[in-house]
C-alpha cells in the first residue's frame, strides 16, 4: 500500500475490532451504517462507491475545519465481505440518504464475528480513601464483548460436554476460543468457567483452571497481514 493512501481494508477480524474500539470510538466515531457484500460482488467496487460518494478520504486539516464547522467527518472500514461507514455527531449527506439504516453504537453494537462493539458510560469511579465520596462516571467507554446469541451457544456447549471432557481438553479449546480478551471478554469467559465448574463439582471432577483464559488480547496491526507462528 502506498504511503498516505486511505487504509480502510483490515486483514482479519482482529484488526477490525481493534480499529473501531481503540481507534475511532474515541474519536467520535459514534454514528454508522453497517452491511454485507453481496456474494458474486466485487467488494472493491462497493469501497470506491461509498468513498467517492461520500467523500470519505479528507485530509486532518479539513477533518478538524469540518468539526469545527459542526460537520461531521466519515470513515470507512471493511474486512472480507463486512463493511462499517461510520460518522461523528454533526450533520452530513450520508445521515440523510443513510437514515433507515443508520444506527447509534451507544445504543446498537457493531456485530462481527460473534463480537459485540458498543459504547457505555461508566458507573462509579473507585474510591481512594474511605472517606472520599463515590464519583459518577459519565465518560463513554469503549466495550468489546462476546455477543449475547454466541455466549449463550458457547455455555450451552461446555455445559453440555463439561464432564464428558479432561480438564486439560477443556482447557485447551477455551484456552483457544477465537476472542481477544478485552476486559468485558475476559470476565465473561470467567464466568462461564464457573459455571463449568460447578457442574464438574457435583460429579466430583476436577475444576477448569482459570489459567485456561489468555490473559492478554493480541495486538495487530489492522490494515497489515497477520504474522503467522512459524510452526503454522
Amino acid at each position: 500500500m502506498r504511503r498516505g493512501e486511505y487504509k480502510y481494508e483490515t486483514t482479519s477480524v482482529t484488526g477490525f475490532v481493534q480499529r473501531i474500539a481503540t481507534c475511532l470510538l474515541r474519536h467520535g466515531y459514534v454514528h454508522y451504517v453497517q452491511g454485507e457484500v453481496k456474494e458474486g460482488k466485487d467488494p472493491r467496487s462497493l469501497d470506491a462507491k461509498l468513498l467517492t460518494k461520500y467523500e470519505v478520504v479528507q485530509n486532518e486539516h479539513r477533518r478538524a475545519r469540518r468539526k469545527e464547522r459542526g460537520l461531521a467527518n466519515l470513515q470507512y472500514l471493511r474486512f472480507e465481505r463486512t463493511w462499517v461507514l461510520l460518522a461523528t455527531e454533526g450533520s452530513h449527506p450520508m445521515k440523510s440518504e443513510e437514515r433507515n439504516q443508520l444506527k447509534d453504537i451507544r445504543e446498537s453494537p457493531i456485530q462481527i464475528a460473534g463480537y459485540s462493539i458498543y459504547l457505555k458510560q461508566g458507573d462509579w469511579k473507585k474510591k481512594r480513601t474511605k472517606e472520599e465520596p463515590l464519583v459518577r462516571d459519565d465518560k463513554w467507554h469503549a466495550r468489546v464483548l462476546i455477543s449475547r446469541e454466541r455466549y449463550k451457544e458457547l455455555r450451552a456447549y461446555f455445559l453440555e460436554i463439561a464432564t464428558k471432557r479432561p480438564v486439560e481438553a477443556l482447557s485447551a479449546e477455551i484456552y483457544h476460543l477465537p476472542f481477544e480478551c478485552y476486559k468485558p471478554v475476559w470476565r465473561q469467559l470467567r464466568k462461564l468457567i464457573r459455571v463449568i465448574n460447578k457442574k464438574r463439582k457435583a460429579a466430583g471432577m476436577s475444576p477448569v483452571p482459570m489459567s485456561a483464559i489468555r490473559w492478554r488480547r493480541t495486538i495487530v496491526k489492522a490494515f497489515e497481514p497477520l504474522e503467522m507462528d512459524d510452526a503454522a
